[in-house]
């Protein structure tokens, strides 16, 4: 949906209700490649290592070069983005896929131990895209990155009017057991 519609508020709020972490990435002066992996990094590791459901909320405006897209199109479709662990991450990453090898009665591999914590990964990140469908760079970036349509599921979202927000905001808090009545 087109900006002012609402997408990062659902997302900030379905998070909350499921009591799911969200992380976001902040683009400041001086944001690179480089502060973007190691934010992607801590973000898979919060879901791999700590084995936590985590959010990961992105909006194409925070888009500074398109690799960050091919990256979020390897983690919709693999867990993983090559090259991204250096050798003083995988101590941390082989200590839980150690863990999972064992409990699971796998032999602890490099390869079964990094297969495990994306196992992690897998069942713990919820990606949501934040993207203006208007214009030819969004057609684009689907053609580019096929998981950003194979990997997701797309709600479309257009601006609602405000008597209709309020309208289904006062019939839900009505519906509901909190005694918000004389609030309204």
């Amino acid at each position: 949906g087109v900006g002012g519609s609402g997408r990062q508020s659902l997302a900030k709020l379905a998070s909350f209700l499921s009591n799911i972490k969200l992380r976001q990435v902040e683009v400041i002066k001086g944001y690179n490649m480089e502060s973007w992996k190691a934010d992607l990094k801590d973000i898979l590791k919060m879901a791999g290592v700590q084995d936590k459901p985590t959010t990961f909320l992105f909006v194409d405006t925070q888009i500074i070069d398109e690799e960050m897209l091919e990256h979020i199109n390897n983690v919709l479709n693999t867990a993983d983005v090559p090259n991204l662990y250096k050798k003083d991450d995988m101590e941390d990453i082989d200590k839980v896929g150690y863990k999972e090898c064992l409990a699971k009665g796998l032999a602890a591999t490099k390869m079964n131990k990094f297969t495990q914590y994306l196992s992690k990964i897998k069942k713990n990140i919820h990606i949501i895209l934040a993207m203006s469908p208007l214009g030819e760079v969004f057609r684009n970036r689907l053609r580019k990155f096929p998981s950003l349509v194979n990997c997701c599921t797309i709600d479309w979202f257009t601006e609602w009017p405000e008597e209709a927000l309020m309208g289904v905001a006062k019939g839900s808090l009505l519906d509901s057991d909190l005694d918000w009545e004389d609030k309204l």
